[in-house]
C-alpha cells in the first residue's frame, strides 16, 4: 500500500460457497484473509434442513471455534435442534445454544444436522489465513 492509499477497513457483502468432491459443503457469509489480512477466516451460514455437513473425520493445524446458536433474532438461545459431532471419536450431542472449541490437531468430525426444528445459525471460526485439512 503506497503512503497516498487508505486502508480499507469495510468489506461489504462478504459471501462466498466453498465445495469438495461437487457437492456444496458451504454457502453463506465468508470474511477470510483474502479480505481483512489477519489469521482467521469466518464463515456464517443457516441450517434450516437435516443433514450430515462433514462425513470426514480430520485433523487441521490450527484450532477452530464452532458456534451453534438460534436464528432466532429476539432470542439466540430459543434453540430447537439436535447436533451430533466427534471430537477424537467421541459423539457430543448439542441440543442448546452452544460454542465447540477444537484444539489444532484434535480429530473432529462427522458433523451432522440431525434434527432442525427451527433454523440454526452455524458459526465458524478457523484462527489460520491457509486452510488445510488431513483426513483421518
Amino acid at each position: 500500500m503506497g503512503t497516498s492509499e487508505k486502508p480499507t477497513y469495510v468489506f461489504e457483502e462478504p459471501k462466498a460457497t466453498f465445495d469438495r468432491d461437487g457437492k456444496v459443503i458451504f454457502e453463506g457469509f465468508y470474511s477470510g484473509p483474502d479480505k481483512h489480512g489477519e489469521k482467521a477466516m469466518i464463515l456464517y451460514s443457516v441450517k434450516k434442513e437435516a443433514h450430515v455437513n462433514e462425513e470426514t473425520p480430520h485433523i487441521h493445524d490450527f484450532p477452530i471455534i464452532l458456534n451453534f446458536l438460534s436464528a432466532n433474532q429476539d432470542d439466540i438461545y430459543d434453540f430447537d435442534a439436535e447436533i451430533e459431532f466427534y471430537i477424537e471419536g467421541e459423539k457430543h450431542v448439542i441440543t442448546k445454544t452452544s460454542s465447540v472449541r477444537i484444539p489444532a490437531g484434535t480429530k473432529h468430525c462427522p458433523l451432522i444436522f440431525k434434527r432442525i426444528g427451527k433454523p440454526v445459525v452455524f458459526l465458524e471460526v478457523h484462527l489460520t489465513d491457509n486452510y488445510v485439512r488431513r483426513e483421518e
